[in-house]
């Protein structure tokens, strides 16, 4: 994967989760149209299995809502079926499937917001 970091700091808003000294983990969003997609989530390696993806995701859950919008997207390589798994347990459905010439697949996947209470 490559990533242009100038632009997207320009233009993105990354919220960071640290406990006391240490990054946890991270999360990158962006607003398009009436939606927030979820660029980037991340938590370290020796962090991960400790609820910490899911207060990421719900963090921006709460992002979205705040801001209006409608719903929130996402997209991951279809081989992550651990972090698939993950997103339709938070309540995001499958949406389309992009191919990629390097042979992977991005799975997208969307949430509505419309009349759904809100877990945050």
């Amino acid at each position: 994967m490559t990533a242009d970091y100038d632009q997207a700091f320009a233009a993105h808003r990354f919220d960071v989760l640290i406990d006391q000294d240490t990054l946890i983990g991270l999360i990158e969003t962006v607003a398009q149209d009436d939606e927030l997609l979820i660029v980037n989530v991340a938590v370290a390696p020796e962090q991960q299995g400790q609820g910490y993806g899911v207060l990421l995701m719900r963090h921006a859950e709460h992002l979205a809502r705040r801001s209006g919008a409608k719903g929130l997207r996402l997209y991951t390589n279809k081989l992550m079926t651990s972090n698939i798994a993950l997103y339709e347990r938070l309540g995001f459905v499958f949406d389309t499937e992009t191919y990629h010439d390097q042979g992977t697949v991005a799975v997208h996947m969307v949430k509505d917001l419309q009349g759904i209470p809100s877990l945050v």
